[in-house]
């Protein structure tokens, strides 16, 4: 159930270490479009556009720092995931974010998916940035502080997921609403050693891999095509 006045977002606020200064900000971050539609008010979307931004940023930001000496190929797939749904789902959960939540529709008729929680974070750190007066080096450390040693600690272990066709889909998806597509190119070899040679496409960007079976080589394309987003 959403809360209902200002003064319940305290348990929000104390999990962040922060206090809103407009307390509006705070609403129209947790305001998904289906009740701002009915109710003539901002929805989120802004804001999430620009806490997608400001993560990004953030979670490159701690991974330079911590493996300066990593290539760009090695660092791609730790930020794809720390940038996920997947993750962003998580922190949201920890936060209670659900329950903030402002939707439309009658009661049980929308689900709170994971698109719509992971949504729900970035733009929660889109009105931080906005209430501190766009203060990127406060905001940064208030993110930091939050989670640059679980990033950082789950990084270092790799516990973080490898699969690498699920991560470029969720960027794919969230980025243009299309999915890359998987092609076998090539079989080749005896039929106890055959090489799948694999290509992946999305839009105008394209990387074939071989491997040792036809799932080994659409992982290993995933990862290139993953690879070739970060250097656009």
């Amino acid at each position: 159930m959403p809360v209902s006045s200002s003064e319940e977002y305290k348990e929000l606020e104390e999990k962040l270490g922060y206090t809103f200064r407009d307390k509006k900000l705070l609403e129209q971050a947790l305001t998904h479009k289906s009740y701002a539609v009915e109710k003539g008010v901002k929805s989120y979307e802004t804001l999430e556009f620009l806490g997608d931004a400001l993560i990004n940023l953030f979670v490159v930001d701690i991974l330079l720092q911590e493996f300066p000496q990593a290539k760009e190929g090695q660092l791609a797939p730790m930020k794809a995931f720390f940038v996920s749904e997947e993750f962003l789902h998580q922190l949201a959960q920890e936060l209670e974010l659900e329950k903030y939540l402002l939707l439309g529709g009658k009661k049980g008729k929308f689900k709170v998916n994971v698109s719509i929680l992971g949504d729900a974070f970035e733009s929660l750190w889109g009105a931080i940035y906005i209430d501190t007066g766009r203060d990127t080096n406060f905001t940064r450390s208030l993110f930091e502080r939050l989670y640059k040693n679980r990033i950082i600690t789950m990084a270092r272990s790799s516990d973080y997921k490898k699969d690498y066709k699920t991560i470029l889909q969720e960027i794919t998806q969230k980025r243009w609403k299309e999915r890359p597509t998987y092609r076998v190119v090539s079989v080749s070899g005896p039929q106890h050693g055959k090489v799948f040679e694999v290509e992946c496409s999305v839009r105008n960007i394209r990387a074939v891999a071989a491997g040792s079976n036809k799932k080994e080589a659409e992982q290993l394309s995933a990862k290139r095509v993953l690879e070739l987003l970060q250097e656009l």
